[in-house]
């Protein structure tokens, strides 16, 4: 009798094991929501290592990449992008939706563009633009991937990014700067008279 019951005690444990994971995931992500990006981050930390046991079973495995996708995303929104930067290079193996797949070969490639790891910054602007970049981040996309372009010398692509940052809306980084980085990408392309007309623009619009 307790060999035949065994089994669904193992089942119960999980399940409940399962149902505090998923409880304790959604009262860190109510803090993320309530504002708190600090205490937010500081609780899915403590998710992982209350429930690590179970996040390393092909149960929890679902969970565990969503806690972790958080975690770099709400490192990344507070600025800290070199602690984000091992969860992203982690989370670029996960089976995700495409749309955050995409966001996490962005967030990675401005990580890798702001360490000056120019080669490895295109490699993941490359990746998001083969899923597709969401409109959301469309502005900042082109921005920092024609950057990095600029930086890697390819100013004829450099150049086509920063026209299509322009085209892509008001968000992202503010439109001075994206004339600004025409202008200079022009001069490097011998294109002095336009470099000029950019930089008036850019003159015009800076705060």
């Amino acid at each position: 009798m307790r060999n035949c019951q065994s089994p669904r005690r193992g089942v119960s444990r999980k399940a409940h094991t399962q149902a505090l994971a998923e409880i304790d995931f959604f009262c860190a992500l109510s803090l993320l929501e309530q504002h708190k990006g600090d205490e937010g981050i500081q609780s899915l930390s403590a998710v992982l290592i209350q429930h690590r046991a179970w996040f390393n079973t092909p149960e929890g495995r679902d969970l565990y990449e969503l806690l972790q996708v958080q975690r770099a995303f709400s490192l990344i929104h507070l600025e800290r992008k070199e602690e984000a930067r091992p969860l992203l290079e982690e989370a670029v193996a996960f089976q995700l939706d495409i749309e955050v797949r995409s966001d996490v070969h962005c967030h990675l490639g401005r990580c890798y563009h702001e360490l000056s790891l120019h080669t490895l910054a295109r490699e993941q602007f490359e990746r998001a633009n083969a899923v597709g970049v969401s409109e959301e981040w469309q502005p900042a996309f082109h921005y920092y991937y024609g950057y990095t372009l600029y930086d890697l010398r390819e100013f004829q692509l450099a150049k086509r990014e920063f026209i299509l940052c322009l085209q892509s809306g008001a968000s992202g980084p503010e439109e001075w700067m994206r004339y600004a980085m025409l202008a200079a990408t022009s001069r490097k392309l011998g294109e002095h008279s336009e470099a000029r007309a950019y930089d008036e623009k850019a003159t015009s619009l800076k705060p």
